[in-house]
């Protein structure tokens, strides 16, 4: 379960809560903590039983979306959480979603390539093509190997 501490309470689903001025220990079931304000107390105490705790900048708000939500409206892991917002998700599932999301840069094949990508393939293969063409031109420059 996620824990903040604020004092600007929130009301997300499966994530508790507290005031800063709540904390009477560290809370059991407790995955993931994030603390906004000044209470070094609360994270050392976390810290201390291994659990990951992460700061909330002051003034951001804490009604965004999770991870989750923002993937499943199409937008990409490496732009979350959106400006003015304060991460609902983990560090770790920001770092897994966006492993999963890649870069493109690792395609092997050249036709599915971008074409940055596939003008750096054809570069390396020793391969001319006009700078302006587009990818159907330089999918035709392809050797068939």
């Amino acid at each position: 379960m996620k824990v903040i501490y604020t004092n600007s309470p929130g009301s997300e689903r499966g994530t508790c809560y507290r005031r800063l001025d709540q904390f009477f220990g560290v809370i059991d079931g407790a995955t993931s903590v994030s603390v906004q304000g000044d209470a070094p107390h609360i994270g050392e105490a976390y810290h201390r039983q291994g659990i990951s705790v992460s700061e909330i900048e002051e003034g951001l708000r804490l009604d965004g979306p999770t991870l989750a939500q923002w993937l499943e409206q199409g937008y990409k892991a490496s732009a979350y959480p959106p400006d003015g917002y304060a991460s609902l998700s983990s560090q770790a599932e920001i770092d897994k979603a966006m492993e999963v999301e890649g870069d493109g840069d690792d395609e092997t094949d050249p036709h599915k390539m971008k074409v940055p990508q596939l003008k750096e393939w054809l570069t390396a293969k020793g391969i001319a093509f006009d700078a302006s063409a587009n990818k159907p031109d330089l999918q035709a420059l392809i050797p068939k190997e």
